[in-house]
């Protein structure tokens, strides 16, 4: 059985191999931007993701039958 690779970066040494491997690729200038940039991008999203929720939940108490409605039904 196969485990997720971020399930894999748990020890310390290998956050250690990745944040050498982004120093090398990135730059130590261009690892604040990224990070930076990354948090935005994950606000923006929690955001969006709260927005959907809220929209699906007006969404079904729209179509919920009403009592009213299940009583012309019966008849």
């Amino acid at each position: 059985m196969m485990t997720p690779v971020l399930a894999q970066f748990g020890s310390p040494s290998h956050w250690l191999i990745f944040l050498i491997i982004l120093l090398v690729v990135f730059g130590a200038r261009r690892l604040p931007e990224i990070a930076r940039n990354l948090g935005k991008g994950l606000g923006e999203f929690k955001k969006a993701r709260r927005e959907f929720e809220e929209e699906l939940k007006k969404a079904q108490e729209e179509t919920k039958p009403t009592d009213d409605s299940n009583k012309k039904e019966t008849h």
